[in-house]
């Protein structure tokens, strides 16, 4: 992209702005216990910079400590990786479903079934035009609105009918409400909407945080936006959506661990991605990891490491841990997981808890996703 995401959101948490995920989040007895102790990959030299965004420090035993005065949701709890063999993860073909013939600037020629059924028209609703919006100094611009909030819709252009897509739902952290579209910037999956058939959308709290001072608005509100996906974007003349996806930065993280679980969703949601906020097993973490497919990624900045996920990865049939560098993320998976299931970790040295992520690991966290899709 023509702007830097990563020199920008530092400039903005350094220049004491809360936005790009900087904020201080107050933490709850359902999202924290103590904190485990930072284990760098011995191969890395850790900066020599040890400070943290958003009110936390290293102390003196490598754990993090709050700055006084300064209150912040530190992310969930994360356990101690352990180290996996070096190897490579199956390959997923970013560019599948694109007529590299086509060049002239025109519609491209459908493929097969990832274009949906060439005899079918091109899926497109009134209200949002497909593409969505690409943003602009890491904010993104909403183009929709729903039960009078705002939110950013993007879906896939130039795709029959009966096209197999995943609908992502896209949660910011603790932020102020003009500023929640930080997260169409920090996980970028957008980018990746017409490689991938992702239909993603980035709501808005009514506050800082979901669910916290929220009245019992946001709950409601986002069980909404998923059921407008369903209708708008779903059926014989749409998408053929094999199933979504909950991800949260942050605050939205903890809070994806508790929404992507709820009973009523148990039969649409496939797979969680939890960034420095959430995790598997222990206080806080999501309690319906045995049946999806879990995702996270977690900056050094943050002070601790993913969750491992060798328990419930070994669950769904999955192979031991692998590990391999993807730029300076640390890229942990379990790879020949039973049909539909994937498990990934991304411990991103040099990054802050605000510092956008890299768009290589965004798609490689999206060519996970896809690979899951049923």
């Amino acid at each position: 992209m023509w702007w830097n995401r990563q020199a920008l959101s530092l400039a903005l948490c350094g220049l004491g702005l809360s936005s790009i995920g900087c904020s201080s989040e107050p933490a709850t007895d359902s999202m924290m216990e103590p904190v485990a102790t930072v284990q760098t990959p011995p191969t890395v030299s850790p900066p020599a910079d040890t400070a943290t965004p958003g009110g936390m420090a290293m102390d003196g035993a490598g754990a993090m400590a709050p700055t006084p005065g300064v209150m912040d949701p530190p992310p969930a709890p994360m356990g101690a990786a352990g180290e996996p063999a070096m190897d490579l993860p199956p390959a997923d073909d970013a560019m599948d479903g694109v007529d590299m013939t086509d060049m002239g600037g025109g519609a491209p020629t459908p493929l097969g079934p990832e274009d949906g059924d060439p005899s079918a028209p091109i899926i497109a609703i009134p209200e949002v035009a497909c593409g969505g919006p690409m943003g602009g100094f890491g904010l993104g611009s909403p183009n929709h609105q729903l039960d009078g909030r705002d939110m950013i819709v993007t879906y896939p252009c130039n795709k029959h009918a009966g096209a197999p897509a995943t609908f992502f739902l896209n949660l910011h952290g603790t932020t102020p409400v003009s500023q929640h579209f930080y997260q169409h910037g920090y996980f970028a999956a957008h980018q990746y909407a017409e490689s991938h058939n992702l239909i993603v959308v980035t709501p808005s709290s009514v506050v800082m945080q979901w669910g916290n001072g929220d009245n019992g608005e946001d709950e409601p509100h986002l069980m909404n936006v998923i059921e407008w996906v369903y209708a708008n974007l779903d059926g014989p003349d749409k998408f053929d959506i094999r199933g979504m996806w909950v991800g949260g930065h942050s605050w939205g993280g903890g809070y994806t661990a508790r929404f992507g679980c709820l009973p009523e969703l148990a039969d649409r949601v496939r797979g969680l991605v939890l960034m420095s906020g959430g995790g598997v097993g222990g206080f806080g973490g999501a309690a319906c990891a045995d049946s999806v497919s879990v995702i996270i990624s977690m900056a050094e900045g943050d002070g601790r490491m993913p969750s491992d996920q060798a328990s419930v990865a070994a669950g769904h049939g999955c192979e031991a841990a692998q590990t391999e560098m993807i730029l300076d993320n640390v890229h942990t998976y379990w790879a020949g997981c039973d049909p539909g299931f994937v498990h990934a970790n991304y411990y991103m040295l040099g990054k802050e808890h605000a510092t956008f992520m890299d768009d290589e690991a965004v798609l490689s966290i999206v060519d996970w996703i896809k690979l899951g899709r049923q």
